[in-house]
């Protein structure tokens, strides 16, 4: 079988009259774990363990069954406009092999093509190009020996070898319309349906048998055959019908009931058992029950028992259009759904897994943005009838807020007079058509405040035109533009993918300055540039958007995650300078930084070995992915084949739940190690870095279930700190005043506020001689013996933080620097450097941790020297970082700003649990919202970061607060 893909990959690399190659510029795009934009199609294996999702997002993604955990994104090459969309999806039945098409190849080819990847790599296997049509739907026969495809335009309909690419028989005479599905019975039979309202029906050996119209004047598009391949079902996308029609001959056999349903079609259709040796028959699309239940999903499923004879019941399902229904294995169906998202249905049709969207659906709610004057603040809300919220890109502060001066978009003026702009294609000025329409619908509207221009947000561009309607100046976007609010001197428009987009409107130009992804959870975010320059939120979002990066038209393109690029590209002032209209910070960093492009195009490779846990009894083999753990495993043993790309290897990192777990030295070829579990389940994930640790690529990924669902009790172990002040140096010039006691303080306030919290509180304190390099390191070590998972661990630094010269990383300074100020080299070789600290930090096993860094500088240090390290260990972070002026200075002759907040929120005036417990979450946001109003009594000014890289979002208990 594998020397067969072999022999496909090498047939099918033609390609018609290239017109040129993927653009090779970095397309910046948001990844928030599922589909932003609707889904089109699904496919799953035999076996029903895998499903395969294609949307408009330009994604394939990968699911396991039952649980629908995600497993992977397969990536085409992507260009302007909608080169890249996917709208049809296949799998092999051993589900090792997926094709993948749509809108895909023509902006190279001039025709289009299908893609085929490997399920198991990721990678692009081969592609099958010169087709005359975009791709709506492909279907793979029972055997995997045929692949049937279904064209747009008139192009109708090809079939071919799925294991060598050859062309077995096409049929394009006579079509009026677009294909629009295509399904194989058992015994090789293929029906498809068409927009021109036929039904056609080929035999195995590709001669068209039967055709006809079941329904005069009606468009079919759905179609399924019953298990048994004697009857089809047929749906239509332009009435609530279904009709279901002989196999043999297409002859009408019954019409299901849809009465009781409004909406414009049924066009998804099929069959599927129930879990009793029945059979169900299923339709969807735009209906919905006359009678809607408040607060449930109001597109439903219908579903009539005994092969559509039996009574209907409507199963509510999606908030959206539902385009496709699958039949599983295991009886049930899974739907994919315009929310966007898919879900899926029990064989005795309860709702198992709803559509969930990531992101904001601005459909509903763009035309209600707002913004202030001058942009820096945002008002949307991310769903109908949610809350509204907040944006201050100057704090980088995302919070539940209302309108207060911000205002909307104007749509009326004196001499402006715009009406047909909602969703139509011809808007009309002073009662004209305007000029030049661009033949696609016009979405938002925004009037300048000056009254003479105005702005139009269509399906694929921002335009603005002027009092008479002249096209002034025109912005492609990568999406839908919603809503748009139009400003002095710029714009704010929300668009399809989820995204805000300051637009700046610099006389007759405009230019994208600045973006922002906000999660559906409305704690992560994400702030980026067109450079790729990024902030993000305090709680995450650094793995929301990433660089997608083409390569030839049958290579895999490249990906890499801001949280991959963290060192490299986050930028949280560059981000604002860029926002309110200065470039330059932004470009002084994409210069230090070279070409980012060809970096990342040549990150290390990963590639997954053997994976098995760790028993008493000996090693249990495990299949990456989603696996079950034996209830008694301690560990993971993992292998995998390293390879330099012309970075070099750096260290590979393992985290478990979040957190780095293991840090390991590397070389090229074959490696393998063993990572310690959790008690219960255990999310496993591998980086491997290139040489000078700015980037990291991503291995494949464990979602591990241990049996017996074994757990911990949050606040159940111990309390384990660790605590550096230095305030003496062998170097006089660097002597602070209050480093020790700052660490003191932390010391004892989290002694006292831990007892009654955890089982018990170990602390270390070392303090001005005591905190040499050798010292801390044995403290860390020490607390990594003694460490274990049910635990919490705690690390305060307080002292000098300087960044390395070239590689910009943070390094503390212990008592025994010997070295001036001045002499950065000398400081650099006696400091603690930051991956000494991160490969101390891997080995303590214990589950949740917070690192405090409370340092001071010589205006060197920034707080985005710090933030790496909370992304690296995936530990919460709270750092600030302050002049050595500032630094001899206290808040209250006792301790610094940081210190003096630090003390404030464990002691109470953070917001404290309904057991009086003062959770992470809780001290992060406390201090960094108190340390600039401390700093300022002072007349200074200091800030606070607090960071997290954990994806769950899940805080834990430091202190419990008096009552």
């Amino acid at each position: 079988m594998r020397a067969a893909w072999l022999l496909l990959a090498l047939a099918l690399v033609w390609a018609g009259a290239a017109r040129a190659d993927p653009p090779r510029e970095p397309v910046l795009r948001v990844e928030a774990g599922a589909h932003s934009a609707p889904v089109s199609r699904l496919a799953t294996d035999a076996a029903g363990r895998l499903l395969a999702s294609v949307g408009d997002d330009k994604t394939l993604r990968l699911w396991s069954l039952p649980d629908g955990a995600a497993l992977g994104v397969l990536r085409p090459p992507i260009g302007p406009r909608g080169e890249g969309e996917l709208y049809a999806v296949a799998l092999t039945p051993d589900g090792t092999r997926a094709f993948a098409a749509g809108f895909t190849g023509h902006g190279w080819d001039g025709a289009f093509a299908i893609y085929l990847f490997d399920t198991g790599t990721g990678r692009m296997l081969a592609r099958l190009p010169g087709l005359p049509a975009p791709v709506l739907h492909m279907a793979i026969s029972a055997d995997g020996a045929r692949l049937a495809v279904a064209l747009g335009g008139r192009a109708g309909i090809r079939v071919f070898d799925a294991r060598q690419g050859r062309l077995l028989f096409e049929d394009s005479q006579g079509w009026q319309g677009a294909a629009r599905m295509v399904a194989f019975a058992r015994d090789g039979r293929l029906a498809s349906t068409s927009a021109d309202g036929q039904v056609r029906l080929h035999d195995g050996q590709g001669r068209r048998v039967a055709a006809r119209a079941p329904v005069q004047g009606a468009r079919p598009y759905g179609v399924a055959w019953s298990p048994d391949g004697t009857l089809l079902a047929v749906g239509f996308e332009d009435r609530l019908r279904v009709e279901v029609i002989s196999g043999a001959d297409l002859a009408p056999v019954l019409t299901p009931d849809t009465s009781r349903l409004v909406g414009e079609g049924l066009p998804a259709v099929t069959w599927a058992g129930d879990g009793q040796g029945g059979v169900q028959l299923h339709a969807a699309g735009y209906a919905r029950a006359a009678a809607s239940v408040p607060g449930q999903p109001g597109f439903v499923v219908r579903r009539w028992a005994d092969f559509g004879l039996g009574p209907p019941r409507d199963i509510p399902a999606a908030r959206d259009a539902i385009a496709h229904l699958l039949p599983l294995p295991m009886g049930g169906v899974a739907f994919a759904a315009a929310d966007p998202g898919w879900g899926r249905i029990t064989p005795d049709g309860a709702l198992a897994h709803s559509p969930t969207a990531p992101s904001a659906d601005f459909r509903a709610t763009g035309g209600a943005l707002m913004a202030s004057a001058d942009g820096r603040v945002l008002g949307f809300a991310l769903a109908p009838h949610g809350p509204r919220l907040r944006f201050d890109a100057a704090a980088g502060r995302l919070e539940p807020g209302g309108a207060e001066g911000l205002a909307g978009a104007r749509r009326e003026a004196p001499r402006l007079q715009i009406t047909d702009w909602q969703n139509r294609d011809r808007p009309r000025l002073n009662g004209r058509p305007l000029p030049d329409a661009p033949g696609e619908f016009s979405r938002s509207l925004a009037i300048a405040p000056d009254g003479e221009s105005f702005l139009l947000g269509w399906d694929t561009a921002l335009r603005r035109y002027d009092r008479q309607g002249r096209l002034i100046a025109e912005l492609p976007l990568p999406a839908t533009a919603w809503g748009v609010v139009a400003l002095e001197g710029v714009a704010v428009v929300a668009l399809g993918d989820g995204t805000l987009r300051w637009i700046g409107l610099d006389g007759p130009r405009m230019e994208e300055r600045a973006a922002l992804f906000v999660h559906a959870d409305a704690v992560r975010w994400a702030m980026f540039t067109p450079e790729g320059l990024f902030d993000h939120a305090p709680l995450g979002g650094q793995e929301l958007v990433g660089v997608h990066l083409n390569n030839g038209r049958a290579q895999t393109p490249e990906w890499a995650s801001f949280q991959q690029a963290y060192r490299a590209l986050f930028a949280p002032a560059a981000v604002r300078a860029r926002l309110v209209g200065d470039a330059r910070p932004a470009q002084a960093r994409m210069a230090e930084l070279g070409d980012v492009r060809a970096r990342i195009g040549r990150l290390p490779a990963l590639a997954p070995g053997e994976a098995c846990a760790v028993t008493p009894e000996g090693c249990v083999a495990l299949p990456w992915g989603t696996a079950e753990l034996p209830g008694e495993a301690t560990a993971l043993r993992l292998s995998f084949t390293l390879s330099d790309r012309g970075l070099g290897l750096g260290p590979l990192d393992v985290m478990v739940n979040g957190r780095l777990a293991m840090r390991s030295p590397t070389t090229p070829g074959r490696g393998e190690l063993e990572v310690p579990l959790d008690p219960g389940p255990n999310r496993v994930a591998a980086r491997l870095y290139a040489d000078d640790q700015a980037l990291f690529a991503e291995g494949p990924a464990l979602e591990l279930r241990r049996a017996g669902g074994t757990t911990t009790t949050p606040g159940a172990g111990r309390l384990i700190v660790v605590a550096v002040g230095v305030d003496q140096y062998a170097v006089r010039e660097l002597n602070l005043r209050f480093a020790v006691a700052d660490a003191r303080t932390v010391v004892e306030t989290l002694r006292a506020r831990g007892t009654g919290v955890f089982r018990e509180v170990v602390a270390t304190l070392l303090t001005d001689a005591q905190a040499t390099r050798a010292n801390i390191l044995g403290a860390l070590d020490a607390a990594a013996r003694l460490a274990r998972p049910e635990d919490t661990f705690v690390l305060y630094l307080a002292g000098h933080g300087i960044r390395a010269e070239g590689d910009r990383r943070f390094l503390f300074l212990p008592h025994e620097v010997a070295a001036p100020s001045a002499d950065m080299q000398a400081l650099q070789r006696s400091a603690l450097d930051e991956g000494a600290l991160v490969a101390a930090l891997a080995r303590i096993r214990a589950r949740d941790g917070f690192l405090f860094i409370d340092t001071c500088h010589a205006g060197q240090l920034t707080i985005d020297s710090l933030a790496a390290l909370g992304n690296e260990t995936g530990r919460f972070l709270l750092a600030a970082s302050t002049s050595v002026q500032e630094a001899l200075d206290s808040y209250d002759d006792r301790n610094g700003v940081f210190a003096f907040a630090v003390r404030e929120g464990l002691t109470g005036r953070a917001p404290a649990d309904q057991e009086g417990r003062v959770s992470a979450l809780a001290l992060g946001e406390w201090v960094t919202r108190r340390v600039p109003q401390l700093a300022a009594e002072r007349q200074h000014r200091q800030d606070a970061v607090f960071r997290s890289a954990q994806r769950d979002l899940r805080s834990f208990p430091l202190a419990g607060a008096p009552r």
